[in-house]
């Protein structure tokens, strides 16, 4: 897919990345993703947040929302590499009043969901170093493995020996094809950063049933016991599947001075990044 449509207009910037050619944005051309959105402990995700400007969604008294989403990037301009993000949703603008549920349904009906996230593990160095130097996302190298069968998808996240965490989904029918937005909300330097994930869904479906996908969490890693500790039960109340997508991720959203001293080391033109 990498002469779609979807890329045309946008302009890209060739810097180096962990000693490697990249560009920003980053075309992401050929993909599968897995997602299951749980009921989590508000006060818990509350305590996770660095300033106040970043707020948790309120899901109903008490319960917030927590997302994990598996990635298959077979064909990017980093090469391909698999990802898992567990997110938090977040209620944006902060400011607004946190209705139970307001967000999460402004999210699905504007197809647009802003989410802190919370760990980001990748399994090449260049998705690694890319993602904390110019976003400061929070990556690290782990195993990120993916196995398939007639009904289910499973992806099971590990770091060395320790078992983390074990997602497992219906392959549901994939009828829908539509644009959808991931922001990303992080800290940097002490101070808001953010990112967008244009995604153009080629093949997607969206089960709101409790069954659709299982959780399975280890029982020593420091992120396995994290989860325990938010998630509230380990039945989804939605789980989306991507059969294939291609997305774009753009620049950071906030250029302060020492990244645009790091994007000048890296040879990208800061001019052609978003504000």
């Amino acid at each position: 897919m990498r002469h779609s449509p979807f890329f045309e207009g946008v302009t890209q910037s060739d810097m180096t990345v962990a000693g490697q050619p990249a560009k920003v944005p980053i075309f992401y051309y050929d993909g599968t993703a897995t997602q299951a959105v749980f009921a989590a402990r508000l006060g818990a995700l509350r305590r996770l947040m660095p300033d106040p400007r970043f707020s948790p969604a309120r899901l109903a008294p008490g319960l917030g929302a927590l997302a994990i989403t598996c990635f298959e990037y077979r064909d990017t301009d980093l090469g391909p590499y698999n990802e898992l993000a567990i997110s938090v949703v977040l209620n944006e603008p902060w400011f607004l009043a946190n209705l139970p549920g307001r967000a999460l349904v402004s999210s699905l009906r504007r197809r647009q969901l802003h989410a802190w996230v919370q760990h980001l593990p990748v399994t090449t160095e260049i998705a690694r170093a890319g993602g904390v130097d110019f976003y400061n996302y929070p990556k690290f190298i782990a195993g990120i493995d993916f196995e398939e069968t007639a009904s289910r998808r499973v992806c099971r996240l590990s770091e060395g020996e320790e078992h983390i965490l074990t997602l497992s989904g219906e392959r549901i029918s994939t009828p829908r094809s539509q644009e959808l937005q991931l922001f990303s909300h992080l800290w940097m330097d002490r101070q808001p950063q953010g990112s967008e994930f244009k995604i153009n869904a080629l093949e997607m479906g969206v089960s709101l049933s409790p069954r659709a996908a299982t959780l399975q969490l280890g029982e020593r890693h420091p992120i396995a016991r994290e989860l325990a500790g938010l998630i509230a039960w380990h039945r989804p109340l939605q789980y989306q599947y991507m059969a294939r997508f291609e997305g774009i991720l753009y620049g950071p959203e906030h250029l302060s001075p020492a990244l645009l001293a790091r994007t000048a080391a890296a040879g990208i033109d800061a001019a052609a990044q978003p504000a």
